[in-house]
């Protein structure tokens, strides 16, 4: 009978020529933040049937890699990706009735597109192949069951916002972004954990003394889609309101 690698030696399928992702890049880090410093939400889950389909790419590693090349000339640990071929020899069903037992961690930031971000990179290079022999053997794609999934989910609007600010007016407004009041609930299956964002500025744009506060991620948006509405220059009614407004930990703008 042939083996799964001579499978994969001998019939090259056009998905295997795609290059594996990098689960670094979901993360860009830009004008002093990171999208990860805008995540506020966590969704972990234990013993998940995963459509291998869905995984592109995983945390260094095969990261630039064809996924073929990863089995054919592996980059890195060929011994340990030879090992995990001649075990699914020996066991096919390892990866399917459960046994696998979350020997696979994969993440994602859209809820579409995994990466293999913890554990389990030889297997899931290995469980991509055999589940696409599979498919073409009997005409049904497999599931692999017993994956542990997180699904970030991050305030991309904050996100936008923030790097906006930064790259036009860093120079008159200082911003930090800080994760607050994280909570983690139980929930069926895993579970969930969020955070609420929180802004400090420091904004320089009226001249002499400075003003400064505290903002929640809606008045942050508020406030960044005002500064960037009149192209960082305080409006005419922004500068009535700075004279009026004592306090200099408030900030100027339409809330």
């Amino acid at each position: 009978m042939t083996t799964l690698f001579d499978d994969i030696l001998a019939t090259p399928q056009p998905w295997s020529q795609q290059r594996i992702a990098e689960w670094a890049d979901v993360f860009p880090s830009q004008h002093g933040a990171s999208l990860q410093d805008f995540v506020v939400l966590e969704r972990l889950r234990r013993d998940v049937r995963i459509d291998m389909r869905a995984v592109v790419g995983q945390s260094e590693h095969y990261a630039g890699q064809s996924w073929r090349e990863a089995v054919l000339a592996p980059q890195y640990k060929l011994g340990k990706m030879r090992a995990v071929f001649a075990q699914y020899e020996r066991h096919p069903d390892y990866y399917f009735n459960g046994e696998l037992d979350n020997g696979i961690l994969l993440s994602s930031i859209d809820g579409s597109n995994w990466y293999t971000n913890g554990g389990g990179n030889h297997r899931t290079v290995l469980a991509k192949f055999a589940c696409d022999r599979i498919a073409r053997q009997t005409g049904r794609h497999p599931l692999v069951r017993g994956a542990w999934t997180c699904h970030y989910q991050a305030d991309m609007l904050a996100w936008s916002l923030f790097c906006q600010l930064q790259q036009g007016y860093a120079e008159a407004i200082f911003l930090r972004v800080t994760r607050e009041d994280m909570r983690q609930e139980a929930v069926p299956g895993g579970s969930d954990i969020s955070w609420r964002l929180q802004f400090f500025l420091v904004d320089r744009r009226f001249g002499g003394t400075a003003r400064s506060g505290l903002l929640d991620a809606v008045q942050f948006c508020a406030y960044a889609r005002h500064v960037l509405a009149h192209d960082g220059r305080p409006s005419w009614r922004d500068r009535v309101m700075h004279s009026l407004i004592g306090d200099s930990e408030r900030l100027v703008y339409p809330s």
